[in-house]
């Protein structure tokens, strides 16, 4: 990053500092903060938390996101915010990963049994209500599986 910071110094008289910020994917605050003396430092603290989020991520296999991650932190006594949380996993590149929904697999048809034949295929249109009834079977999620 010092390098980055050291070349825009050098071509300043040159091109815009604005200019070089974008093309160099700076931020022009924090290139005048760096020519001030007060640029950005990880602090032990923030090394430490980032190093607790990662090892979090990585134990459960990186299904977890910056919510489950807070409350597993809190459990063991961590005081950590949401915040810092989502900023240090997007600064590291972790994302959770998203579970496939559940898509249920209710007609197995290679089966090999039988099935019970379209009975209504050769009869006649009915011509009132409930003289013909068909029922279907259908997959219905319940809270115990």
């Amino acid at each position: 990053m010092r390098q980055r910071y050291e070349l825009v110094k050098c071509l300043a008289g040159d091109f815009s500092v604005e200019t070089l910020c974008l093309v160099l994917g700076l931020s022009r605050t924090a290139y005048y903060r760096y020519l001030r003396g007060a640029s950005y430092q990880l602090n032990a603290e923030k090394e430490n938390n980032q190093q607790l989020v990662e090892q979090v991520f990585a134990k459960h296999k990186r299904r977890y996101g910056s919510r489950r991650i807070i409350a597993e932190l809190k459990d063991k006594g961590y005081l950590i915010g949401r915040y810092q949380v989502r900023v240090i996993m997007k600064r590291v590149g972790l994302q959770a990963i998203q579970p496939k929904s559940f898509v249920p697999r209710t007609t197995d048809s290679r089966h090999g049994k039988g099935y019970w034949p379209n009975l209504l295929l050769g009869q006649t249109l009915p011509t009132a209500p409930n003289l013909v009834w068909v029922s279907d079977i259908t997959y219905l999620p319940l809270i115990n599986g």
